[in-house]
Order: structure tokens, then C-alpha cells, then sequence
């Protein structure tokens, strides 16, 4: 066989032809015949566990973060604005007012109804279910509750129920 001269073993001395035994050639193996026939020619399977520890992990993961407490409910309430001078039943009647003013501790507070002082959030709602009993007031009338100062917002949200208790539909804040 002649040498063509631009190969890479030109000029190079020609290595004799050495026979070796067939034991010895090693033959290619394509990646996916060694992936198909494991270590020692067995079938290779998959491997579970792994795959099954991280679903676990993510199911421990999605059940501690889950929220299974029910939300709060949301405050029904007008709040003040532009809404309010809209409305022409607002300006017929003069709204209910409770100031709601705290003390220096923060802890005890004041309930003063139109000039009228209340002890607490339950005296409240006995005080407007008494008022709409004796046709005082309808449950249809405007109620503003407008808290002083810094009075904690535990307090207001117990005068806000306690107006819903008394089942007040138009209550809100006071600009």
C-alpha cells in the first residue's frame, strides 16, 4: 500500500502488522447498549428510591406551608370619602356617633355613644339593641365609629362587632 504524501505518517517508517490475540481487541460499546445491558450483561432498572424520597419531601414541604386555618371574614364597613356625600340619605340624618378614646396606658379605653358614656364593647351592643328595640333608632341608620388619639385597633374592631352584633347595617368609620 503506498503512501500518499500529504498523510500524517509520511515519512514516518512503516510499523509491521503485529497479530493480537482476540482477547485482547477491545470493542466499542455504544452508550445506550451499556445503559440497556447493566454491569455483568444484566438488565438494568430504576432506581426508586430517590425519585421517592424527594416526593415525600415535597409532600412533607406542601403539607406543613398549607394554610388550613379559615381566613377572617372581611369588615363590612363604609369607610369615608367621596362615597358617602353621594349617597342623599346620609344628609337627612345626623349619623349616631361612638367616639372611641384610650387612656395614657393604651390598655383601658372609653365608649361615649352621642354624649352618652358606655363601659365596654358588650354594654355597646345591649345599649344599640335596646336603642332599635324601643325604636330609638333603626337598623337602617348611619353609625360612625371615631376612634381618638391612639386608641389599639383590638378596641375598635370590638365596637365594630359589637355594632354588628346589634345587627346595624350602615356602620363605619368617621372620616
Amino acid at each position: 500500500m503506498a503512501e500518499r504524501p500529504d498523510s500524517p505518517n509520511a515519512g514516518k517508517p512503516a510499523t509491521p502488522e503485529v497479530e493480537v490475540p482476540e482477547e485482547q481487541i477491545v470493542h466499542h460499546v455504544s452508550n445506550r447498549k451499556k445503559r440497556k445491558k447493566g454491569v455483568g450483561g444484566e438488565d438494568m432498572q430504576l432506581q426508586m428510591t430517590s425519585m421517592i424520597d424527594v416526593v415525600f419531601l415535597l409532600l412533607i414541604y406542601f403539607v406543613i406551608t398549607a394554610n388550613f386555618t379559615i381566613d377572617e371574614g372581611t369588615l363590612l364597613a363604609t369607610m369615608p370619602g367621596n362615597s358617602s356625600q353621594d349617597r342623599p340619605e346620609d344628609k337627612l340624618d345626623p349619623p349616631i356617633n361612638i367616639d372611641l378614646t384610650s387612656a395614657d396606658d393604651g390598655v383601658t379605653y372609653s365608649i361615649v355613644v352621642n354624649g352618652q358614656r358606655i363601659n365596654n364593647a358588650t354594654d355597646l351592643a345591649g345599649f344599640m339593641k335596646n336603642r332599635v328595640a324601643t325604636a330609638q333608632m333603626a337598623k337602617d341608620d348611619i353609625v360612625q365609629i371615631k376612634p381618638q388619639g391612639v386608641v389599639r385597633w383590638q378596641h375598635v374592631v370590638n365596637v365594630f362587632n359589637a355594632c354588628v352584633s346589634a345587627e346595624l347595617e350602615n356602620v363605619g368609620f368617621a372620616p
